[in-house]
């Protein structure tokens, strides 16, 4: 028991330093919140949630799970489990809902994903709550970190400020996918993110944008037969204001501005694809865990990156791949390991993924390095990457590289362009695997902590054209900087590779484990 409280106040005090304020508004109120930000997401405490929405909650230590109630729903939720239990009260109907990201454990309270959550709780209800724009004027800020007896109205003033309207956005196209609906709003000058907020109420939701325009008669749409009932534009003084009314179809909702245009992109999941992908999961999660496939990035006449002594990123991945194979095979010989390359050639991104397909892959780790533009600089470190618009310039820009290798292939022009729309809509389709990517990116970033002499950069998502082929749960793993002359150095040598290769096996036999037990489970 002592060790578990140590291992308790450890945990807590190592996310001491991440743990900010956040502020949310509440029905017009502004409210301060504890927020811990993971892959551009904020986590909010599932407990001062609770007490703002005044829900009864119940905590149950041992299985790590808690329930909210209100007047309407019970929710029930667990820790690095995507999955949200809503049931109505009038009949106690239950429905599972799947959040994009998993809700996560910080010392002893569950955080959820607030972007993501925020509507279930609030869905049907009377309620107004939304991210605010840091910096944003209000009347008065609650803080729900302090106690009640610590809190003061603090009166401030509206600025006056003039409307400006030369950004507009004039049209919006809807498109109904297999896995999603996509709604893209096309501006003619790029918003800041910082201008952008936006929530759901009541089935409806309510995108302002401030210093913006928009053109009423032209983004107004009707739908039939769709997720979408409605969509509608309103100005006003000082912004706008867009509202995308749905059916009860729908589960989940995702906004993302275009790192790569002008676009804000509304996706849209429903309950009939949710249901559809989800059988499909359970079918195939139902498969023995038999096949991991290594990836080693890169090959042939596509060298990767080019270190510190002229270090090749080729190498190293290769040396880093069949060491971890060989280690898999002495010690789980049966589970067959597959290589999309087991010696110095060139192989196109397409074909990785059809290699872990057609050899009914049930885990693809793609090794690679990364590096910095200029070498002997700063950046070090190991990262884990999942298949997820880049939120960050630096995970677009690793992106972007990784995917340049296309140049090489004889029809680079079999990958569709790379933006954040045909990201969000690959990853949609991805869903179904992404609780088992994320168990074994966490798993892989801790033994990596645990094991190695780097920098820890954490779980990253970005584009990766190598992980929208393969129809599994995937990772790629950048194991160090060649540009930086330690990671380099540690990376070149037998010690560093041995290490790196053991300490993903590590990871892959707790996945494993996790896996049966899944399955047992289902």
């Amino acid at each position: 028991m002592k060790l578990f409280l140590i291992f308790i106040l450890f945990i807590s005090l190592s996310f001491a330093q991440t743990i900010s304020k956040k502020e949310i508004e509440l029905n017009g109120k502004r409210v301060v919140v504890s927020s811990y930000v993971k892959g551009g997401i904020n986590y909010i405490p599932l407990n001062q949630i609770s007490s703002l929405l005044k829900y009864n909650s119940f905590k149950n230590e041992a299985t790590r799970k808690v329930e909210l109630k209100s007047e309407f729903k019970n929710f029930k939720f667990s820790a690095n489990n995507p999955y949200i239990i809503v049931t109505d009260r009038s009949n106690n109907a239950p429905e599972v809902i799947q959040l994009p990201v998993s809700i996560i454990q910080i010392g002893s309270e569950l955080y959820i994903p607030f972007e993501y959550a925020a509507g279930i709780l609030i869905s049907k209800q009377n309620i107004e709550l939304s991210i605010v724009e840091a910096g944003s004027p209000s009347p008065f800020v609650v803080d729900a970190t302090t106690p009640k007896s610590d809190v003061t109205e603090k009166p401030t003033t509206e600025p006056k400020s003039t409307f400006v309207n030369d950004v507009v956005i004039s049209s919006v196209a809807v498109d109904e996918k297999a896995n999603g609906t996509l709604v893209k709003f096309k501006a003619n000058k790029n918003i800041p993110s910082a201008s952008v907020r936006h929530s759901i109420k009541n089935d409806v939701i309510t995108i302002i944008i401030k210093n913006t325009s928009v053109d009423e008669a032209e983004i107004s749409v009707e739908r039939k037969n769709s997720v979408i009932k409605q969509i509608k534009g309103q100005n006003d003084e000082r912004e706008s204001k867009i509202e995308i009314v749905l059916t009860k179809d729908y589960t989940a909702y995702e906004l993302i501005q275009d790192s790569k245009s002008q676009d804000i992109l509304v996706t849209i999941r429903s309950k009939s694809f949710v249901a559809q992908s989800e059988k499909k999961s359970v079918k195939k999660d139902k498969w023995n865990f038999d096949v991991v496939v290594l990836d080693p990035g890169h090959g042939g006449k596509d060298f990767g990156a080019i270190g510190v002594n002229n270090i090749i990123e080729k190498e190293i991945n290769l040396a880093i791949s069949l060491k971890l194979g060989n280690i898999i095979k002495k010690n789980m010989p049966d589970l067959k390991v597959v290589y999309t390359r087991s010696d110095d050639r060139f192989v196109e991104l397409y074909k990785r993924g059809k290699i872990a397909n057609e050899n009914n892959g049930k885990l693809f780790i793609s090794i690679h390095c990364n590096s910095a533009p200029k070498k002997n600089s700063t950046p070090n470190g190991f990262e884990v990457y999942l298949l997820r618009p880049g939120r960050t310039s630096e995970a677009i820009g690793i992106a972007e590289f990784e995917n340049s290798v296309i140049k090489l292939e004889d029809n680079p022009d079999r990958y569709q362009k790379l933006t954040d729309e045909n990201f969000i809509l690959v990853s949609m389709a991805h869903s179904s695997y992404m609780k088992y990517s994320e168990k074994f990116a966490d798993l892989t970033i801790k033994q990596f902590e645990k094991n190695l002499n780097l920098a820890s950069r954490g779980v990253k998502q970005a584009g990766f054209y190598v992980l929208v082929g393969a129809s599994m749960p995937s990772v790629l793993v950048e194991t160090g900087y060649l540009s930086n002359p330690k990671d380099a150095a540690y990376l070149r040598s037998e010690k560093g590779q041995n290490e790196i290769a053991q300490s993903i096996f590590n990871a892959l036999k707790t996945f494993k484990s996790y896996y049966d037990q899944v399955i047992d489970v289902e």
